[in-house]
């Protein structure tokens, strides 16, 4: 898959592959990037192409997102969703893949789950429980590491996230 042409996108795409190259330590590589996320969020030319892009979120549990990179050397991926208002995920985890979920626009809660009966992290039925949750807006980054249990809800307008993960 060919670099992003959007000048900061290959900004970032360059800052991610130097983190990559530099910092073998994943919580510590995963925090660098998502300092470097923020000022792409605030790109304005990335903020009116996001006008462009369709709607991936309309019901759940059925979840799309657009898929605009991926990483021949190291298999990052930058994902976005576009979500209509008030919608709902499903609760959910991403195994073991780091992801970085930031809102371009729009208002979305970010809600916790801990798993409390024991079983194996890739088996269920699970039992859960709240473990907390956050609001976040334009400009907000929520890190989630490996097996992190979590939903998101839109706000009252509909929501742009950009997202990077570490694999597709």
């Amino acid at each position: 898959m060919q670099k992003p042409t959007l000048p900061a996108a290959v900004r970032f795409v360059d800052d991610i592959r130097a983190i990559y190259a530099r910092e073998p330590d994943l919580g510590t590589r995963w925090a660098q990037i998502r300092e470097r996320m923020k000022p792409f969020l605030g790109d304005p030319e990335l903020k009116a192409r996001i006008r462009t892009w369709p709607l991936t979120v309309d019901g759940a549990p059925v979840v799309g997102n657009l898929l605009f990179y991926e990483d021949p050397d190291y298999g990052f991926v930058f994902n976005a969703t576009v979500r209509k208002p008030h919608l709902l995920t499903s609760v959910h985890d991403h195994g073991d893949v780091w992801t970085l979920y930031g809102l371009v626009e729009g208002h979305e809660t970010m809600v916790r789950y801990e798993r409390i009966d024991g079983g194996p992290r890739d088996q269920g039925p699970a039992i859960l429980k709240l473990a907390g949750q956050g609001s976040m807006g334009p400009g907000d980054i929520d890190a989630v590491p490996p097996g992190a249990i979590h939903q998101e809800q839109g706000g009252d307008v509909p929501s742009t996230s950009f997202i990077v993960r570490a694999r597709r």
